[in-house]
């Protein structure tokens, strides 16, 4: 009995061990409560039952819709009571594709502080990051996680910084589109195929072809 016991500790041990495993306990694919590939009805849904209000709703062009919330619907790793904060929503063909966090800062000094708190949280959490580049009043500092990327803007002129979480798979369906667009043809790779069933878990293949192991 056992005997039993062990081997079924150790096997439940290595499944946790696997790197899948780790994974898909790193990918939150809601990261500020909204689930990367609902539509707008969706999403007005969850800012309703969270009571909150939306402030702005407009198209940006024929595929790209944002829409900004007041305040947040989720706990945030740092303190931000008394802070002007927004949600802001952006769908692609009618998808969610990013979130973020807009932060309006009431000077230079609360902008710094928003800044190095959320920088210093994502480095401790996600290692340092993959990118930082500035130019002019523009600063913005990029992470790769699995199936997201994080990136957080910080504009020193007005005094606003940007937590963006783009879904990774939706992005690349999107630049594929646009690049059919231009061409003139249509190629479902995997990202695409899956956008337009629907389906917004991984595709089969798309770690193979886009390198993102």
């Amino acid at each position: 009995m056992n005997i039993i016991k062990m081997s079924l500790l150790l096997f439940a041990l290595m499944i946790l061990a696997s790197p899948g495993a780790s994974i898909a306990q790193q990918t939150d694919l809601s990261p500020l409560g909204f689930k990367f590939g609902i539509d707008k009805g969706q999403a007005k849904k969850v800012i309703d039952s969270n009571g909150k209000r939306i402030v702005e709703d407009h198209k940006d062009n024929k595929d790209i819709r944002v829409i900004l919330m007041q305040g947040v619907i989720v706990s945030l790793p740092v303190d931000v009571a008394g802070k002007d904060v927004m949600t802001e929503l952006e769908f692609y063909d009618k998808k969610l594709l990013s979130t973020s966090l807009v932060f309006a800062a009431t000077d230079e000094t609360e902008k710094t502080e928003i800044e190095t708190d959320f920088d210093q949280y994502f480095t401790t959490q996600y290692g340092d990051p993959v990118e930082r580049d500035s130019m002019m009043y523009f600063t913005t500092t990029t992470w790769h996680l699995p199936d997201i990327i994080l990136i957080l803007h910080a504009n020193n002129k007005k005094n606003t910084v940007q937590i963006e979480y783009k879904y990774k798979p939706g992005h690349q369906a999107r630049f594929e589109d646009d690049l059919d667009e231009k061409r003139g043809t249509i190629k479902l790779d995997p990202a695409s195929q899956m956008f337009l069933e629907g389906d917004y878990s991984k595709p089969t293949g798309y770690d193979d072809q886009y390198g993102t192991k």
